[in-house]
């Protein structure tokens, strides 16, 4: 099931704003701010996609440690679009 776009780059967003609020991940919140910036300028999600993935890898590391921080929402919809 192919996933658009816009909901590629909902779901960044989200990942990006949950791991701001838990302090982690620092280094790949910077990437995915750029390549929010990148697919707002040209709409190509190909870094998008990849940060999406680096970002479920992190969220479900933390969520091991701290399984009532992460929500399993954000954890499906990352894994529907990697």
């Amino acid at each position: 099931m192919a996933v658009s776009n816009e909901k590629v780059e909902q779901v960044c967003i989200d990942a990006k704003e949950k791991m701001i609020s838990l302090g982690i991940a620092e280094e790949l919140v910077s990437e995915i701010e750029w390549c929010l910036g990148s697919y707002a300028s040209d709409g190509n999600a190909d870094g998008l996609l990849q940060k999406a993935g680096k970002a479920l890898s992190e969220l479900e590391a933390y969520k091991k440690d701290y399984p009532r921080k992460v929500a399993k929402k954000l954890l499906d919809d990352l894994k529907k679009i990697e």
